[in-house]
């Protein structure tokens, strides 16, 4: 659950309710990456847990460049739409690779994604810190699980 301290100020109560629950189905989007590491670890053979994982990684990275699209669609920029479907690819062609490749590469994506993200919503403070604390945890997790292939 967030803190008041990421609220934004002049947040009324709906707005912290929607932020709160962000948060939460944020972290809950974490448990596939934990519980997928997890197995790593415990396991002697770990191929169909590391393409879990990997398939995992490629949808989630879908999600987030699909925020590109909405806000695209919003403020009517061609730019951004067009930016907003490379996660997308980038996920689709890391699948063609086995783990050992696509964790990492879609690890960077997440890297390239969060940097070009932390530029474009500098006025959404909240979502910047979530954004930043769930990119690290997932890129984190994709390098834990990657060193047990």
């Amino acid at each position: 659950m967030p803190s008041k301290a990421c609220c934004e100020p002049g947040m009324d109560q709906t707005s912290e309710r929607l932020l709160e629950r962000a948060h939460w189905l944020g972290y809950l989007g974490l448990l596939p990456f934990y519980s997928g590491m997890a197995l790593m670890i415990l396991l002697d053979d770990t191929r169909l847990v590391a393409q879990a994982i990997h398939s995992y990684a490629a949808i989630i990275l879908t999600f987030v460049g699909a925020i590109h699209w909405g806000r695209a669609l919003d403020s009517n920029d061609a730019t951004l739409l067009s930016f907003s479907v490379i996660p997308s690819l980038i996920a689709w062609c890391s699948l063609f690779l086995e783990p050992y490749e696509g964790l990492p590469l879609t690890a960077i994506a997440f890297v390239m994604l969060l940097f070009f993200d932390r530029n474009l919503y500098l006025e959404m403070g909240w979502f910047k810190q979530l954004r930043t604390r769930l990119s690290i945890l997932v890129c984190t997790l994709l390098s834990v699980s990657w060193l047990y292939i």
